[in-house]
């Protein structure tokens, strides 16, 4: 029987690109914050070999149509990346318009890691920044807390946002004080093998789709653009955008 071809190459495609033609169930995968305070429960990864979060580095393009386009910095995986190279090359010139534009386009940290919601009881992608990931740290950090990701002898987290501007801010985001187990040994048996793979959103960005966005900004000026600076903590939307494309 003959390999059908177009299959494979669509199969290939939707490997490489799960945002394609599903992109809407993928981004039901994303937990989007809510404003006020928010209950989950961290989620530990499925074996030591990696980590409970995935980290990346994101690039916010100024676009000529007003819009931001979004990169991973290649950096992080060990890559040389142009998008960095003129982060850098502009802070040399002294010239307030490149200032400007250098905290645009400055790597950002993203975290990804998968929770329990604890109101709907689904497992879900969350997606944050360094402030709300060093809570999170600072906790497992304090002995009072440990692991808060065991599932027995872990603690939920509670998510406060609240928004400045169009800002979100998580000042007041901590563990709850008492520990509780995830659920029954068949809830726990039921969220691990619900687990998303974090670890293959972190992809690298081909060299050339980068310089060219790096060339299309060399000699632009930002100066008196009425977009303020990004804050630490982007809205999630904003970055799930990124995965969309």
């Amino acid at each position: 029987m003959a390999i059908d071809l177009t299959a494979l190459r669509l199969k290939h495609e939707q490997l490489n690109n799960p945002t394609g033609a599903n992109n809407s169930d993928f981004l039901q995968k994303f937990y989007q914050i809510p404003e006020g305070t928010n209950a989950v429960r961290i989620l530990p990864w499925k074996d030591d070999e990696k980590e409970f979060y995935a980290e990346t580095k994101i690039h916010r393009v100024p676009q000529p149509d007003g819009n931001v386009k979004n990169f991973h910095c290649r950096k992080v995986h060990g890559e040389a990346c142009p998008m960095c190279e003129l982060y850098y090359g502009l802070w040399k010139t002294g010239r307030q318009e490149d200032e400007d534009l250098a905290r645009k386009i400055k790597p950002r940290a993203r975290y990804y890691m998968n929770i329990l919601d604890r109101e709907s009881g689904d497992v879900k992608i969350l997606s944050i920044g360094v402030i709300l990931f060093k809570k999170i740290i600072g906790a497992m950090l304090d002995e009072d807390f440990g692991d808060i990701t065991d599932p027995t002898t872990g603690h939920d987290f509670k998510i406060v946002k609240e928004m400045d501007g169009q800002w979100p801010k998580y000042d007041q985001s901590a563990p709850r004080p008492k520990s509780s187990e995830l659920g029954s040994k068949g809830e726990i048996a039921a969220a691990m093998d619900s687990l998303h793979e974090i670890h293959g959103l972190v992809r690298l960005e081909e060299y050339e789709d980068v310089k060219k966005a790096t060339d299309t900004l060399v000699g632009v000026s930002v100066q008196g653009t009425s977009a303020p600076e990004p804050s630490e903590e982007v809205s999630d939307n904003d970055y799930l955008s990124k995965l969309k494309s």
